[in-house]
């Protein structure tokens, strides 16, 4: 057994899990293509993933300590990607519950976590309010109040709204004011039972992707909650669920995973099959290039979200910063993929019937993601800060174990702690100075001569870069600089770029992506997508990248495998019977 197949084989849930739902292109699945755009065609709720899944995959985020099925936070990546690719509603049809069940796991006590847990494990729905219709993201100006009530408890008055499966929730966590200014000013409890059935649940609201995936308001007035409802103590609202906010925002990348996988797998498909100038389009070099591309920012994508769930395990306290940077690569390069492969599918990227229908579902959906769990620009605003409190000349070290550990894939990680998240980095940021501290090494090893080494240089210098000019920045003292922002998105690329090349350093005895162990083929197109977005360029693979990502892709596909550096064997293919019976 190869290194890989040892790594594989520390997924058997997934492994399990794929082999449950079958074929996707099987008209009868229930958990099939077919099925998925017959039930956006309705907005219909997925329940055949929720009755099967949800008691199994509602658990896979909780530790087995609180009662939950939680073996690595990879494999819970994988498990919800291998969802995912088949209805991007399937995700929050059985994992929505993830912000308000990890409120309370992180700060609730023993009881309540324990009653979670049960009514997880019982395919039950934990909602989660926090967000005002006339407050968006702007938090601290939330109105819905949590005041002093004369039985010791509180009285809960006001509206949140945008509660996924809000009408559906079994158990509900809240944050409300309970002060005058400031992110201590709040507080969250939970609603269980008595106080549920108290708040009164309004019009459900639809978006244009994750269709039967409601969005509902609800509504308080004078709901009565007892002081024991309490999470983690009055005015610790606001920390909690930024704290949270990591986990969904690390977990959330699998949907944008899933669906993109989807509309690849499609795409090269058509190409395969359709003929153009007396050859099928895979043939021709434009849409090679273009599907090609497509799978360098797939892998990519996948380069970033695999260590950053592992870093759940081994370096929490990073993910205030490494969770951002990670929903904003995947949420902008899965947009990017449905584009490409939409040029090659051409009108069929918009039929809503034919083979390749589940196409626009999935780009939808997608679009959908980028929107959950934090805004897209308080996102990057939070990025922005983070990289402005970096040394202005970061110091050579050595790369720490835990570093080295996040990215070796199979090996063993300690138990997730939630309390460890921190909304704050203590010193520098682990992925960018172990990028440091081994650029020169991989360089040597790449050989000075290779294209993949002049691109690892190249990343060390713009990274160096934006982190003097952030810190110029920021000594200028505008406020809400646009500049700012500017280098916040520059360097989620950079950092994306230095993740791979972490990846590939701390696997290179290890095969990855099928590729033999050491192959640095798909590190040199990752990179190369990766710096032309940092240039604001339209990401464009030269000629041998092209050739080399996509025979990789293609082989992936033909093999059935995901496209990763895990490559999970998928679901094989339904039999087809003959029709005289033979």
């Amino acid at each position: 057994m190869t290194v890989l197949d040892d790594v594989v084989a520390t997924y058997p849930a997934a492994v399990e899990l794929e082999r449950l739902l079958g074929d996707p292109r099987d008209a009868t699945n229930p958990f099939g293509f077919g099925a998925v755009v017959e039930r956006d065609g309705a907005a219909l709720f997925p329940e055949a993933f929720a009755t099967e899944l949800a008691p199994h995959l509602g658990l896979s985020f909780v530790p087995p300590e609180d009662g939950g099925h939680l073996s690595t936070m990879d494999e819970t990546l994988t498990l919800a990607r291998l969802v995912s690719r088949r209805d991007g509603a399937a995700m929050p049809a059985t994992m929505f519950s993830v912000t308000g069940a990890g409120c309370v796991l992180l700060a609730g006590d023993a009881g309540q976590r324990e009653r979670v847990a049960r009514l997880l494990a019982a395919g039950g729905v934990i909602g989660f309010a926090m967000a005002e219709s006339e407050h968006g993201s702007d938090l601290l100006a939330n109105e819905c109040r949590l005041d002093p009530a004369d039985s010791g408890g509180f009285r809960l008055n006001g509206r949140k709204w945008l509660v996924g499966i809000g009408d559906r929730c079994d158990a509900l966590v809240v944050v409300a004011r309970t002060g005058g200014r400031g992110p201590a000013a709040f507080t969250a409890v939970l609603l269980e039972g008595e106080q549920l059935a108290a708040v009164r649940r309004d019009q459900a609201r639809r978006t244009s992707g994750l269709r039967g995936i409601d969005s509902t308001s609800v509504s308080f007035d004078d709901v009565e909650v007892p002081a024991d409802c309490v999470l983690g103590g009055v005015g610790r609202g606001v920390e909690i669920a930024l704290k949270v906010m990591q986990l969904v925002r690390v977990l959330s990348t699998a949907a944008n995973l899933g669906c993109a996988d989807t509309g690849l797998r499609l795409a090269m498909d058509f190409a395969g099959e359709h003929v153009f100038g007396g050859r099928v389009l895979a043939e021709h070099a434009q849409p090679r290039r273009v599907l090609a591309t497509a799978a360098a920012m797939l892998f990519a994508c996948d380069a970033v979200a695999l260590p950053a769930s592992r870093a759940m395990h081994t370096l929490p306290a990073a993910q205030c910063l490494w969770s951002g940077i990670a929903k904003r690569v995947a949420t902008d390069l899965s947009a990017e993929i449905f584009a490409l492969c939409a040029d090659v599918l051409g009108a069929r990227s918009l039929l809503h019937d034919g083979p390749f229908a589940a196409f626009d579902v999935a780009r939808r959906d997608n679009a959908v993601v980028r929107h959950i769990d934090t805004a897209p620009d308080a996102n990057l605003w939070s990025i922005a800060t983070l990289v402005a409190q970096f040394p202005e000349s970061p110091p050579e070290m050595e790369v720490p174990e835990e570093v080295a550990a996040t990215f070796r894939l199979g090996d063993p990680l300690r138990p997730v702690r939630f309390g460890e998240l921190d909304l704050a980095l203590r010193g520098m940021d682990p992925v960018t100075a172990g990028f440091f501290g081994i650029s020169a090494a991989v360089i040597a090893e790449l050989g000075t001569g290779s294209a993949a080494a002049a691109r690892v240089k190249r990343v060390d210098a713009r990274l160096r870069a934006v982190i003097r000019a952030m810190h110029r920045v920021r000594a200028r003292g505008v406020a809400g600089d646009p500049a700012r922002w500017d280098l916040a998105v520059r360097f989620c690329w950079l950092h994306a770029a230095a993740s791979s090349v972490c990846l590939w350093w701390f696997n290179r005895e290890r095969r990855l992506y099928s590729l033999p162990a050491g192959s640095a083929g798909w590190l040199s197109a990752v990179l190369s997508v990766l710096l032309d977005r940092a240039g604001d360029r339209t990401p464009r693979l030269d000629a041998h990248d092209t050739t080399g990502t996509y025979t990789l892709a293609e082989t992936l596909h033909t093999a059935n495998k995901l496209f990763s550096a895990v490559p999970v064997a998928l679901a094989p293919p339904r039999p087809v019977c003959s029709t005289d019976g033979k």
